[in-house]
């Protein structure tokens, strides 16, 4: 037997669902690519409820994981015996290059937690610019290949431009925030 106080609880959660789901759903608009933050941070409804905070946490956290993925697929492309040699030299500097861009959205991370204090503003530009840094590298990855084509060139393309999204979707939920 289900008791009227259960059916209000379980109708209370889903409301506040749906209104951290509609809260992420507002936030996601102000970014490029709407349908993928919204996609990418729904699942976070509950953690992030109504948190500006929380939301940009989330979505450094998504872009980071995705980051390192990326880095670790573009590692395993580096050991391919039948690179040629332009293919070759561009896999390795876009390993460079994601490798610092993991690098500084940790960096992001570790500061994104010690966001309180008079340092606050201090603290969220050097959140941007880090996320920023992260964004240029990830771009400067696919720069390597721009005088290649083939399958390789295709194949790091789709690693990198959703890596790319997701730290632009970060960047611009961190901006929000410091512009608040």
């Amino acid at each position: 037997m289900i008791s009227a106080s259960s059916q209000l609880t379980e109708t209370e959660t889903e409301t506040d669902s749906d209104t951290y789901k509609e809260f992420i759903k507002d936030s996601c608009k102000t970014t490029k690519y709407v349908n993928l933050c919204y996609k990418t941070l729904s699942p976070y409804a509950a953690n992030i409820q109504k948190n500006p905070m929380a939301l940009a946490n989330a979505a450094l956290t998504v872009s980071l994981k995705s980051a390192k993925t990326t880095s670790k697929l573009v590692r395993g492309l580096s050991k391919g015996r039948d690179l040629s040699t332009r293919d070759g030299q561009a896999v390795a500097d876009c390993l460079e290059n994601m490798s610092d861009s993991v690098d500084e959205l940790k960096k992001s991370m570790v500061a994104m937690k010690e966001m309180e204090g008079p340092d606050f503003e201090e603290n969220m530009e050097n959140v941007k610019t880090w996320v920023s840094a992260a964004l240029t590298n990830e771009d400067t990855c696919m720069d390597g290949f721009e005088e290649n084509d083939g399958k390789m060139k295709e194949t790091i393309r789709g690693y990198i431009v959703n890596v790319a999204e997701l730290t632009s979707i970060a960047l611009s939920l961190i901006t929000n925030i410091s512009s608040s």
